[in-house]
C-alpha cells in the first residue's frame, strides 16, 4: 500500500470548528492516510502553565481542568452529529481528562514536577485531539481508528523534553500495524522510551513525529497543512513583499528552520531525506491541490542567489577570554565537555588567539556561564554573556561557493548603519549567517531582503527559477 502522511498543527485548530474543516481536507485524499495531529491552539502552553502551577504555588488547578473539560466537549458537540459517536468519543474524553486529573493531583501532592510527569501532561493536548478527530472522521462515514505511539512503537532515545526517534527499533515494533486501507489518526509531539515513558520531541516535534511514521510507512509525500501557504523569501512582518518559495532542498529546509523560520520543525527533513519522501506545504485557508512548497533531494544547478532570509533572536554568545586560550590544546575540548555535563548544546564555535565565542541558545546562556566560572576558572580569566543579539541568516544551496554573496549583505546592513558582530559560513554548504546587535535586528532583515530580492529582478545572476515568478 502506499500511504501519505497528512499533519494538521495547532494554528488549524483555533476554533472548534477547524475540526470538521480538516476531516473535509482529509476526505479529499484516498485511503489509506495517517493524520498526525497537534493539540489545539494554545493548549499546550496551558497545560504547562496548570503543571507549573500545582508543582510550584500549590495549587491544584481545579479551574483550569473545569474551562479545558468544558472546551473538549464543546469540540465534540459542535463536530460531531451521531448520538452514538458523540457518546463514544465522550466516554474516550472522560477516560483522559479523568487520567490528566490524577497526574495533577500527583504533581500538587509532592509539591514537585518530575521530567516523566512534565512530558506526560503536555503530551495530553494531542491525545485529546487525536481522540476528538477520530470521532469526527466517522461521523463523516470515514473508516477511521485511533493508533496510539505507545501501542505502534515510536521509539526514542528516552531524553526527556527533547528526545530524538530512533528509528531502526521503531521501525521493528510498528510492524502488523497500520495494516488496512483506510484512516488512521495519530497523536503527535511524543515517543515512547525503552523503559515505556513518555518522552516529548521538542517544541513543534509533531512535525517531526510526522516526519518519522513517514519514513516507517515508505508514504508517497508527508503533507503538512498550515495558515500560511508555505516558506517565503522573508517574513512578511519584517520585509515588504516577500514570495513564496516554489521549492527547496532538504538541507535548505533545515537550514531555514534551524535558524528561525517557523514553517517546520528543524529535524522534520532527517528522517525524509534518506527515502527521498517530499513534503508538500498547503495552506488550509486556501484549499488547493498544488502545494505552496515542495521540499525535496536538491535538484543541482548553479546557484542563482539565496532562497530566503531568516532570523532568530533566541541565540546568545558566551565568550571566553585568556592569552592564548584559543589556541592552547585541550582547552576546547574541556570547555565543550563541561557544557555538555551541563545539558548545553552549542550551536557554533569562533575562536581567536585571546577568546573563544560560543553560540548558544538563549535558555542555555546562564547555565553555561555558571558551569564554566565553577568548573573551569584556571583555564579562562574571564566570561562574557551576551544575550542582546539575533542571528540574520542567507539561506541557499550552493551559498558558501558563489563570491560576493557575503560582502552583498554586509553592504546592504552597512548602508543602514548596522554594525556585524560576528559572520559564519562553511559549516553548511547551504547557509551563511551573521549576528548583529538584537536592536538592529528588523532593520537587518529588511535591508538584505531589499537588497537581495531587488536584484533578483534586474540581474540574471542573482536570478533563480523558483523566485522570479513570485517575487513582487
Amino acid at each position: 500500500m502506499s500511504f501519505k502522511v497528512i499533519k494538521f498543527g495547532g494554528s488549524n485548530l483555533q476554533v472548534a470548528t477547524d475540526f470538521s474543516r480538516c476531516a473535509e481536507i482529509v476526505s479529499g485524499y484516498e485511503a489509506p492516510c495517517v493524520i498526525v495531529l497537534s493539540a489545539f491552539f494554545k493548549v499546550t502552553d496551558h497545560l504547562k502553565e496548570a503543571a507549573m502551577q500545582a508543582s510550584e504555588s500549590g495549587d491544584f488547578p481545579r479551574i483550569f481542568i473545569e474551562e479545558f473539560s468544558d472546551a473538549c466537549f464543546e469540540q465534540v458537540k459542535v463536530n460531531i452529529d451521531d448520538d452514538l459517536l458523540v457518546d463514544q468519543t465522550g466516554k474516550e474524553l472522560q477516560d483522559l481528562l479523568d487520567k490528566l486529573t490524577r497526574l495533577f493531583r500527583g504533581v500538587h501532592s509532592i509539591g514537585e514536577l518530575p521530567p516523566t510527569i512534565y512530558d506526560t501532561i503536555l503530551s495530553y493536548g494531542e491525545r485529546i485531539s487525536a481522540v476528538i478527530f477520530n470521532g469526527v472522521l466517522r461521523s463523516k462515514n470515514l473508516e477511521s481508528s485511533l493508533c496510539l505511539p505507545e501501542d505502534f512503537g515510536l521509539v526514542t532515545d528516552g531524553e526527556f523534553g527533547a528526545a530524538s526517534i530512533r528509528l531502526k527499533e521503531s521501525s521493528k515494533k510498528i510492524k502488523g500495524h497500520f495494516t488496512g486501507k483506510q484512516y488512521y489518526v495519530v497523536p503527535g509531539f511524543y515517543g515512547i522510551s525503552d523503559e515505556g515513558k513518555t518522552t516529548l520531541l521538542g517544541r513543534g516535534g509533531t512535525d517531526y513525529s510526522a516526519a518519522a511514521l513517514a519514513y516507517l510507512l515508505d508514504a508517497e509525500s508527508l503533507d503538512v497543512w498550515k495558515d500560511v501557504a508555505g516558506f517565503q523569501t522573508g517574513d512578511p512582518k519584517i520585509v515588504r513583499n516577500p514570495g513564496t518559495i516554489d521549492f527547496l532542498s532538504y538541507n535548505e529546509a533545515a537550514e531555514l528552520s534551524y535558524f528561525g523560520a517557523r514553517i517546520l520543525h528543524p529535524r522534520t527533513v532527517e528522517p525524509l531525506q534518506p527515502k527521498n519522501i517530499p513534503v508538500r506545504i498547503f495552506n488550509i485557508n486556501s484549499p488547493s491541490k498544488k502545494p505552496g512548497t515542495v521540499i525535496g533531494p536538491d535538484p543541482g544547478g548553479e546557484f542563482t542567489g539565496p532562497k530566503s532570509i531568516t532570523f532568530s533572536r533566541n541565540f546568545s554568545v558566551l565568550k571566553l577570554k585568556g592569552p592564548g586560550v584559543g589556541i592552547k590544546p585541550g582547552v576546547l575540548a574541556r570547555v565543550a565537555g563541561i557544557m555538555d555535563s551541563a545539558g548545553v548544546n552549542i550551536s557554533s564555535v569562533f575562536t581567536s588567539q585571546t577568546a573563544i565565542c560560543f553560540l548558544l541558545q538563549g535558555s542555555d546562556l546562564k547555565k553555561a556561564r555558571k558551569a564554566i566560572k565553577v568548573q573551569a576558572p584556571a583555564l579562562i580569566s574571564d566570561v562574557e554573556a551576551i544575550s542582546d543579539i539575533a542571528l540574520v541568516a542567507l539561506v541557499g544551496e550552493g551559498i558558501t561557493r558563489k563570491k560576493g554573496v557575503a560582502a552583498k549583505a554586509f553592504q546592504a546592513v552597512a548602508a543602514e548603519n548596522i554594525n556585524v558582530e560576528i559572520i559564519a559560513a562553511g559549516a553548511s554548504t547551504a547557509a551563511v549567517y551573521f549576528v548583529v546587535k538584537e536592536s538592529d535586528c528588523e532593520r537587518a532583515v529588511s535591508a538584505t531582503h531589499g537588497h537581495f530580492y531587488t536584484e533578483c529582478l534586474n540581474q540574471d545572476s542573482y536570478q533563480h527559477s523558483d523566485l522570479t515568478s513570485v517575487v513582487l
